[in-house]
């Protein structure tokens, strides 16, 4: 397609950038609030349906290894189990899908 998107801010917010206008828009998309605020945290597409958030802070500024995942389908959060936890909590890491795996890198 011709549209990236941006996901970021402690709200999950979405900028889309369409590479054929050359324009933004944020009103493409009307998400949920998430469950809990995360802040530095990475965020990726998941077989083109989830948005998955995982890591970063929460509003006490303490780093988590959980994640959160957006059912575009059902318009719906969900958390996930413990067992798909990081194994260490991260903020400022990337995140992506590679291999049909999920791989993090960097962060703090």
């Amino acid at each position: 397609g011709s549209k990236i998107y941006i996901v970021g801010g402690c709200n999950c917010s979405i900028e889309v950038f369409d590479t054929a206008t050359l324009k933004w828009t944020t009103d493409e998309f009307k998400l949920p609030d998430v469950p809990e605020v995360r802040c530095d945290a990475a965020a990726f597409l998941l077989k083109d349906t989830y948005l998955v958030v995982i890591g970063g802070d929460d509003e006490e500024a303490t780093t988590s290894a959980s994640s959160f995942i957006f059912d575009s389908c059902s318009n719906r959060w969900s958390s996930t189990p413990k067992s798909v936890d990081m194994l260490e909590a991260l903020i400022c890491h990337t995140a992506a899908v590679l291999g049909g795996k999920i791989v993090v890198a960097g962060g703090e």
